[in-house]
């Protein structure tokens, strides 16, 4: 198939976004780790971040194979630089906590986390993420042929019954706790296809009074979602209910993401910040790391503001310090292989 037309908008909070995920993340864990009694309060706040990274990963490599078509060295690129920027870090991090011997005990969970066999601690994301590499291009493929032969009502359609098989198979109540079985998160990858290949539609509603609106909206359905939230004011008792939902949450991020990724409303413009960009750019090894940082400083000095601060702090610079030594290296590599492949023959030599 050939590529669609390269005219992509640029996106200019897709990197603030992804920031903002991390700091979901890095905020309900170093809360839970320094303030052990707040955590069943924040039961599955984590995962608000997790839901949108799955989101934006597929939304964003959807638009990516969108513009760069799906031939051969296309899908060679593609799978090459999701290789070179998962594995290498991934790796290494596993190492590192069955070194510091956090979450990961003896060489037989180390082999288990290598081989994407189970998920410890916070990792069990990258296996979940990366297996649903495989199954992108084939679903982003189709996607945009129905959406050229039959339009986008086509693709919703198409989109909404495979949700309902998936769902009647594997049902999202029955999804078990940090799974490192992509199936069970299939919505929310979904979603962001769904998302990126109606993009088109998406911008022609009138986004700018849309899209602070609807971003305060999901603060606000996110924090009463909260088991914590729910017991304050409906005297709910606390429980993992929310572990579970990515199916309502990827729906909310999907839209979320179409809505705002192109700078639009205050939330937007929030977005496109330098600090929230920077965060999303070194979110990858911050995410891998930041586990071991907070809860040493955690065990060391709980309960603690200073810590608490100092812990996300540390944790963006060691991301920093990955994505600077690692992270970018290994880009500047696949750029130079996918170089030489696309020389012609006669010059390779």
């Amino acid at each position: 198939m050939p590529a669609a037309p390269p005219s992509f908008s640029p996106l200019p909070a897709a990197d603030g976004t992804r920031g903002l995920a991390c700091l979901i993340v890095l905020i309900v864990h170093s809360t839970s780790f320094h303030w052990p009694r707040m955590s069943p309060m924040l039961s599955g706040g984590g995962k608000y971040g997790v839901w949108l990274f799955f989101v934006l990963s597929a939304f964003l490599l959807t638009l990516r194979l969108q513009q760069r078509g799906f031939s051969a060295v296309s899908l060679l690129d593609y799978a090459l630089g999701r290789i070179l920027r998962i594995l290498p870090l991934f790796t290494l991090a596993c190492l590192l906590y069955y070194w510091a011997g956090v979450g990961i005990q003896n060489t037989d969970q180390l082999h288990a986390a290598l081989t994407f066999e189970q998920g410890f601690i916070h990792l069990w994301t990258i296996p979940v993420e990366f297996k649903f590499y495989l199954l992108l291009p084939p679903l982003a493929w189709a996607g945009l042929c129905l959406k050229r032969r039959l339009g986008n009502a086509a693709v919703l359609l198409a989109g909404i019954a495979l949700l309902v098989l998936q769902q009647s198979i594997w049902p999202y109540w029955q999804t078990p706790e940090n799974s490192t079985d992509t199936r069970w998160y299939l919505p929310s990858f979904l979603f962001g296809i769904l998302a990126a290949l109606l993009l088109p539609y998406l911008r022609s509603l009138p986004r700018t009074r849309l899209a602070t609106p609807f971003a305060l909206f999901t603060l606000l359905v996110l924090l009463l979602a909260l088991p914590g939230s729910r017991l304050w004011l409906f005297n709910t008792p606390l429980s993992g209910e929310l572990l579970d939902k990515h199916l309502y949450l990827g729906l909310m991020w999907a839209c979320f993401t179409g809505l705002l990724l192109e700078g639009h409303g205050l939330v937007g413009r929030l977005l496109c910040s330098r600090p929230l960009a920077f965060l999303g750019i070194v979110s990858y090894s911050t995410y891998l790391f930041h586990w071991l940082i907070l809860t040493t400083l955690a065990g060391h000095w709980p309960g603690h503001m200073a810590t608490f601060l100092i812990g996300i702090f540390l944790s963006i610079v060691v991301g920093a310090a990955g994505h600077y030594l690692a992270e970018r290296p290994l880009e500047n590599l696949r750029k130079r292989l996918m170089a030489q492949i696309r020389k012609p023959r006669y010059l390779r030599q």
